[in-house]
């Protein structure tokens, strides 16, 4: 069955390209990647944190002004926050894979399940002409960028992510049928 979002086919892109990298540099760092994405869509706190450096930095960029998280505990704690609630069972469908010896870069679209209550909190009361409702499901996303910078261990310093539009621009809405099932709603 095709799901309208499949959070554990994120990676694949990334396992494709480590398939043809020639460089074991770039190959271990595009590793890296991949095991961060998958450790964070799968909720693992201690095996995410242990893909960064010491004093990780992380900006968000494209919706005002720039946002910072800065350091090992404020990251813990973003991370921490964002699996209480079920915020990382995002995909990324990412098309482009480009590796350096100090970075790698992913570019593609994130898709992200909304529910109901959680946009009226928001005060997104309507989608087009449908009214939003509490037991909802929507599914959002937006052109995405990060930028994966990494220390001479290989570590990941952090991420720069770019988001080309607000997630909210293109919502749709979705059924229960359309998440694979170990999403947890």
């Amino acid at each position: 069955m095709t799901y309208a979002i499949n959070p554990h086919q994120s990676w694949l892109a990334l396992e494709a390209q480590v398939a043809q990298e020639t460089s074991p540099r770039r190959k271990a760092l595009i590793t890296e990647v991949r095991d961060h994405m998958e450790h964070e869509i799968k909720g693992r706190l201690d095996p995410l944190m242990d893909t960064l450096t010491a004093h990780p930095i992380y900006h968000f960029w494209g919706s005002g002004e720039p946002s910072v998280i800065e350091g090992r505990e404020a990251v813990r704690a973003f991370y921490a926050g964002m699996f209480q609630t079920g915020g990382q069972q995002f995909e990324v469908v990412v098309d482009k894979v480009v590796a350096s010896d100090d970075h790698v870069i992913t570019e593609g679209q994130v898709k992200q399940v909304y529910k109901g209550e959680a946009l009226l909190a928001m005060d997104v009361t309507k989608v087009g002409d449908v009214d939003v409702q509490g037991g909802d499901l929507w599914l959002g996303g937006a052109q995405l960028v990060t930028l994966w910078p990494a220390d001479a261990d290989g570590k990941l310093i952090g991420e720069d992510i770019y988001f080309g539009a607000s997630p909210f621009a293109n919502l749709r809405k979705i059924e229960p049928n359309d998440l694979p099932p170990y999403f947890k709603l």
